[in-house]
């Protein structure tokens, strides 16, 4: 007859004691990759003008594979921090996590914002523009 050995305490919690603020930041980092992975596959695709859209098809694939991790990624990322919260499991991990979701949310949102007509240097001054219609001599 064998005697039974009572669990510890950390085996009887499950995943409950998993450390969920460092899988947070681990998943927001994930979430940062995958964005710089699209950037790279979205440059990647740029093709010559005039040669249609194949390049873009060729890297299709890729890119949806990219988009979906990465917002499996994120989504994995906002639950780990809310348990990380929750279960004060490594909260300033979490924290952090969310920190980084935010600033990554706003580097993407802040070029939207802008408006189509400004550009970086301001607006140009020239009256006229600096091409010539076709048929104009000057």
């Amino acid at each position: 007859m064998t005697g039974d050995v009572p669990a510890s305490p950390a085996v009887r919690r499950g995943w409950r004691g998993w450390a969920w603020g460092w899988i947070a930041l681990g998943a927001a980092i994930a979430v940062w990759c995958g964005v710089f992975l699209q950037v790279v596959l979205m440059f990647a695709s740029v093709g010559s003008p005039g040669d249609g859209d194949n390049a873009l098809r060729s890297v299709m694939p890729m890119l949806l594979v990219t988009l979906s991790l990465t917002g499996t990624a994120a989504l994995s990322c906002v639950i780990a921090s809310v348990l990380a919260f929750r279960l004060r499991r490594q909260p300033a991990g979490g924290g952090v996590a969310l920190a980084l979701l935010a600033l990554l949310l706003v580097v993407l949102v802040i070029p939207s914002l802008v408006p189509s007509t400004s550009s970086v240097v301001g607006r140009l001054s020239a009256p006229t523009p600096i091409w010539q219609v076709t048929g104009v001599q000057g």
